[in-house]
């Protein structure tokens, strides 16, 4: 009996702890999404990987709503060529997930390069099978 159960536990707790991370490859997933669809500017992937409630803070202080991020990833001022992060720490709280990183943008704003470095806040929300950005804010980094 006890050689039965030592095995059990010997191949189940491998398994619980691989589907126990699989939330996490999903979010950090989703998050490469998100930052190809800035990037893309593809608007059905923005309009589906937020949620309704989305605020979305800029290290400059503005905030925008869901179809106000949407619009300003679209035609505002900044066209993304890339959207790199480090330092990315992923955390499940129930059916949230908190994420800081650092991001390394690189872009044209106003017809000029755009290079800056910004630590970033992200709170994703489970909605169906998919993960939703519910709430981003971007910061200055010291």
């Amino acid at each position: 009996m006890k050689n039965i159960l030592f095995l059990f536990f010997f191949f189940l707790l491998p398994l619980s702890h691989a589907c126990a991370q699989a939330w996490k490859k999903e979010v950090e997933s989703t998050i490469d999404i998100l930052y190809k669809a800035m990037i893309s500017q593809d608007k059905p992937t923005l309009e589906k990987i937020t949620a309704e409630e989305l605020s979305f803070g800029h290290s400059t202080g503005q905030i925008e709503n869901k179809s106000q991020f949407i619009q300003d990833v679209i035609s505002g001022p900044v066209k993304f060529s890339s959207i790199n992060t480090d330092s990315q720490n992923i955390v499940l709280a129930d059916d949230v997930v908190i994420v800081r990183n650092n991001s390394s943008i690189k872009g044209i704003r106003d017809g000029a390069p755009l290079d800056i470095k910004i630590g970033v806040l992200m709170i994703w929300k489970k909605h169906g099978a998919d993960w939703q950005l519910l709430a981003r804010q971007g910061y200055k980094l010291p």
